[in-house]
């Protein structure tokens, strides 16, 4: 039976034989992470935006938020500020939750109570895995966009923009899977480069196509389905982006328990 079938199979059973445990060391740090994100851009933006509510209540043209020269400069600078206070509050607490799937699986290691262990260590070494990911993916987004720019150059069109487009997210996520075996081994205190992680990949590397692809056009399909529910479904598509968080580190874990510790997929 073809490997990706196999794989992606594996994932989804995975994932949806233990969405009790899932839960217990997922959606606190999770819901933490976003929660205190969403504080620290009311503190920042949060007034701007309330008095131009309040304008648009009382029928006023709301005022530019943007101002003109240093209040512009003011306004950008606490956006940047915002994002900046919130990317390492992200990292931590959706590291937190990571780990903790990663060392459940692999590990056998168990929510304590409403949430995972708190591995301080492997917490930390997770976010420096995914910050070299990050770099390196950035380096592949500029020769990639490079290239593609050369190509429409050459022949612009929309639809030949827009395949390029998804063969690039195609792209992106082929890259992250070849190279993402430093998550989980980050995870099990195991160092790991991204070298190593591409090359123990490579045997697989046509296979895992498969559950790249499906995953996200499966999760597209139902984001635009509960779209059109009122109300109900802005609570579903919050389940739907946990349950592809899920996928997605279910598809690392079982690639690294595969190919690095051997494995048998079911």
């Amino acid at each position: 039976m073809d490997y990706g079938y196999i794989l992606l199979r594996h994932i989804v059973q995975q994932v949806f034989g233990n969405l009790g445990a899932a839960a217990r060391i997922t959606i606190l740090p999770i819901f933490l992470g976003y929660a205190i994100s969403g504080l620290i851009f009311y503190a920042l933006l949060g007034p701007i935006f309330f008095e131009i509510a309040q304008q648009q209540v009382a029928g006023i043209e709301p005022a530019n938020p943007f101002g003109t020269g240093a209040e512009a400069a003011a306004f950008v600078g606490r956006v940047f500020l915002a994002f900046a206070l919130c990317l390492p509050v992200l990292l931590i607490f959706y590291g937190w939750a990571a780990v903790g799937w990663h060392r459940y699986v692999l590990l056998d290691e168990s929510a304590t109570g409403i949430a995972a262990r708190w591995n301080g260590a492997q917490i930390k070494s997770y976010v420096g895995a995914v910050l070299r990911m990050f770099l390196m993916l950035f380096l592949a987004g500029l020769i990639l966009g490079f290239i593609v720019g050369v190509i429409l150059s050459i022949a612009p069109s929309n639809g030949l923009a827009q395949a390029l487009t998804i063969a690039m997210n195609i792209a992106f996520t082929w890259i992250s899977a070849r190279i993402g075996l430093v998550l989980p081994s980050a995870a099990l205190s195991n160092y790991m480069k991204l070298g190593e992680s591409w090359a123990a990949t490579a045997p697989v590397s046509g296979s895992i196509m498969l559950p790249i692809i499906v995953i996200p056009i499966g999760f597209t399909i139902l984001f635009s389905v509960v779209g059109f529910v009122p109300v109900v479904g802005i609570v579903l598509i919050v389940v739907l982006v946990w349950l592809q968080t899920l996928m997605n580190l279910a598809l690392l874990t079982t690639l690294y328990g595969n190919l690095i510790e051997g494995r048998q997929l079911n």
